[in-house]
């Protein structure tokens, strides 16, 4: 076992808005690491009196923090921000609404001790499915001949390996908990696409498929690893109405895959996986005209939104 001065060092880099009791209990699991992060920067988009809260959270804390306030609520550029600060090459990204175990860090520094490895994506162990569904497969959430690796479907969808086992090959990664190296975003001029603004749907899909793709040229692995098996808590602080929710998802899927060929058949395919989730919520009685408004706008404006202008005032 490597000793732990000969590990890299590694920065956490967490955006919040408003979640002050979810970022204090992410903190606290990770103040119990065996090995702690070099580095922890807070990302705060929260309105200045729930800020003030959260600076004296991120200032009491035995880690060492680096606190941060921006003004625009924008999850792509809280990242933007934190990558750019951070002063260290690998770099966990994670939302404030996590439990990490004990060993999780300290397993991210091994998994990065091989040169190979480019980015280690996270697995919940609250919600990754197991096994592929029949309604994922008909509706092209998820492909059948890709099932054991990570992988971003047809319809925009970024998909879980089934029964993952050590590490596993992945084309993305959630944006709940994963990690790269700084300096290969660098050298390839990526960045969180900042038109994708808010909540951000997909931005996690955008910025690591294009990573994968960049790693792919240079024969690096991307993988997803049960050694960085998380729990993401979904916290109920501060979420997005489901209506704006299910505009986002419909609207950034369509923007994103559309730099990795907007062909008719792509078109399709995302309009029938629409119209599969309207099948889907029908079937679990839920509503399911915000789903074909959603489509509907997507269609009305999908030159704009093929330029990264979504009209988020029409439906904010």
């Amino acid at each position: 076992m490597p000793m732990e001065s000969e590990l890299s060092k590694v920065s956490i880099i967490i955006p919040t808005l408003n979640r002050a009791s979810s970022l204090a209990r992410t903190l606290g699991f990770i103040s119990k690491s065996s090995i702690l992060p070099d580095e922890v920067i807070i990302i705060d988009q929260s309105p200045i009196d729930t800020a003030e809260k959260i600076k004296e959270l991120c200032d009491s804390q035995k880690l060492k923090t680096k606190y941060i306030h921006i003004s625009e609520q924008s999850l792509t550029k809280a990242r933007n921000v934190g990558l750019e600060s951070c002063e260290n090459d690998i770099v966990i990204f994670m939302d404030d609404d996590i439990d990490i175990g004990i060993d999780t860090i300290k397993n991210i520094k091994l998994l990065f001790k091989d040169n190979s490895i480019s980015l280690v994506g996270g697995i919940d162990s609250g919600s990754s499915p197991k096994e592929l569904s029949l309604p994922s497969l008909i509706f092209f959430r998820s492909s059948f001949f890709k099932r054991y690796k990570g992988h971003v479907s047809m319809a925009g969808y970024g998909v879980f390996p089934q029964n993952p086992h050590g590490e596993t090959p992945t084309e993305w990664a959630m944006g709940f908990f994963f990690s790269i190296r700084k300096s290969l975003a660098q050298k390839w001029g990526l960045k969180f696409d900042e038109n994708l603004k808010y909540y951000a749907y997909a931005e996690d899909l955008d910025f690591t498929y294009r990573y994968f793709l960049k790693s792919r040229e240079e024969n690096l692995k991307c993988i997803m690893s049960t050694a960085a098996t998380v729990l993401h808590n979904v916290s109920k602080e501060y979420r997005l109405p489901s209506r704006q929710r299910t505009f986002m998802e419909i609207c950034h899927r369509r923007y994103v895959m559309a730099r990795h060929g907007n062909t008719i058949l792509r078109q399709l395919i995302m309009l029938w996986s629409d119209i599969g989730a309207a099948l889907m919520r029908a079937k679990r009685g839920e509503p399911t005209s915000d789903v074909f408004k959603a489509i509907a706008f997507a269609i009305k404006y999908r030159r704009d939104i093929k330029k990264g202008v979504f009209h988020y005032d029409k439906f904010m």
